[in-house]
């Protein structure tokens, strides 16, 4: 009676299977080290995957799955009122943090995929996650012009190329850092450079009011201490 593979033992086997790779490469790492770690045989190792390959695989499509759904998690059907720009800003930078360190924590893995390190050839699915970015963005732009956010003067298809390429680099620079970066920061400074030359002249004008504010804010004095009368 064949065995029946347990569900278990197979995201056992994914997990171990993920650190082993992330440290060693495809090459050098062994299906030994990935049931060891796992805890289980070299049997149930293979009632789960055909080879060492089809394991790397099956992990490589579940993190850029994870991937899509982080970009896909974005709505750029509604855009809020011209007073409630600051909020949208918010909105947008949590989503772009959300993907980065979603990146950070993944970082072994998309190493490999990034690099093709140790024979990795799957470097065309990120290629395909970045042409997702891309049409979301047109589609994002595209709408944000029809409703006077943006600038009437953009080509979308060009700009949603240069946001895509902004983040697809961001992604490469973080996941090699050999300490956790300061993602919001950079992020920050991606969007805030990305976005004021798209901005219509009316949406400028309630940013460049909300930067002034919280600059002021910021920098006011602080109230004196009140002074205890001399006795």
């Amino acid at each position: 009676m064949p065995r029946i593979a347990d569900p278990r033992a197979r995201i056992d086997l994914l997990r171990a299977a993920e650190a082993i790779f992330a440290e060693n490469g495809l090459a050098a790492a062994k299906v030994e080290d990935i049931t060891i770690r796992a805890g289980v045989s070299k049997g149930a190792f293979y009632l789960h995957f055909k080879s060492k390959q089809d394991c790397f695989r099956q992990i490589v499509e579940g993190v850029v799955a994870r991937l899509a759904s982080c970009v896909e998690a974005a709505r750029f059907d509604e855009c809020p009122p011209a007073e409630d720009l600051e909020a949208l800003q918010e909105s947008r930078l949590a989503h772009v943090v959300d993907l980065l360190e979603f990146c950070w924590q993944n970082r072994g893995i998309l190493g490999m995929i990034l690099t093709g390190g140790g024979g990795t050839p799957y470097a065309y699915l990120i290629d395909a996650f970045t042409d997702r970015i891309e049409r979301q963005s047109e589609t994002w732009l595209r709408h944000s012009v029809e409703v006077g956010l943006y600038r009437d003067d953009i080509e979308p298809a060009i700009v949603a190329r240069l946001i895509a390429g902004t983040h697809e680099r961001l992604v490469r620079e973080i996941i090699r850092q050999p300490r956790r970066p300061d993602i919001e920061g950079w992020a920050r400074q991606a969007q805030d450079l990305l976005t004021r030359g798209l901005f219509s002249v009316a949406a400028s004008a309630v940013v460049d009011r909300t930067v002034t504010k919280n600059r002021e804010r910021e920098e006011s004095p602080r109230e004196p201490r009140s002074r205890a009368k001399a006795g």
